[in-house]
């Protein structure tokens, strides 16, 4: 990149303009530039310049895992949620990265590694899933969980789920239901649609089942 042209792209990833950044992140990368280069952009950016940088790299051709990688602990979550994604689509999403980041503080990227935990490594991911599935804070991540333990999970796994019946949000424990109904074989009648009582009778056979299951093994 000669040096006027990338003192001008310099200039521009720093206008008040969204859209006069955005164009000059799009300028910076279909120039040769190092990673270091990068790197070097981001450290000193303002967060609209690092948003506009990271979104045309994530557009680009060349493969950035790297610096992706390292974004996956940005302190802003939508830059650590598009970085997973990133990496996901790049096929340098690891189990092992992806453990990590089940502990992320923002929900939603919980959620998406859950998601890409289960398509990339099936049954083998799913011990910390099951874990979530009645210990993460957030209601909404606890149903992904059921989902794909549903998909995922077996009998071995109903004793966790179990627990999720004490849930207070109601979504949970249906949920909850639906995945003992479909990893266990067992049928206590189909939770979606019955009143509170009705939710009970049929918590309580399932309660009462895992008694029998535990005293029996």
């Amino acid at each position: 990149m000669k040096g006027v042209e990338f003192e001008q792209i310099l200039k521009d990833l720093q206008d008040r303009e969204p859209e006069i950044k955005r164009l000059a992140a799009q300028a910076m990368i279909t120039h040769p530039l190092s990673q270091e280069s990068v790197f070097a952009l981001l450290e000193v950016a303002d967060k609209p310049t690092t948003l506009a940088i990271y979104e045309a790299l994530y557009e680009a051709e060349e493969d950035y895992s790297t610096i992706f990688l390292r974004a996956t602990d940005d302190e802003d979550p939508r830059i650590r949620r598009q970085a997973i994604r990133y990496l996901f689509r790049r096929g340098t999403f690891t189990v092992e990265d992806g453990m990590r980041w089940l502990a992320d503080i923002d929900p939603y990227v919980r959620r998406r590694v859950i998601s890409y935990l289960s398509w990339i490594n099936g049954r083998q991911a799913l011990d910390p899933i099951v874990r979530l599935a009645t210990q993460d804070p957030d209601s909404l991540v606890k149903r992904d969980a059921l989902r794909i333990i549903a998909m995922w999970g077996d009998r071995q796994d109903a004793g966790s789920i179990i627990a999720a019946l004490e849930d207070r949000d109601s979504t949970v424990r249906t949920q909850a239901l639906i995945t003992l109904k479909r990893i266990t074989g067992e049928d206590f009648g189909e939770p979606l649609g019955r009143s509170e009582d009705e939710m009970e009778w049929i918590v309580a056979k399932w309660r009462g089942w895992w008694e029998i299951v535990k005293e029996g093994s």
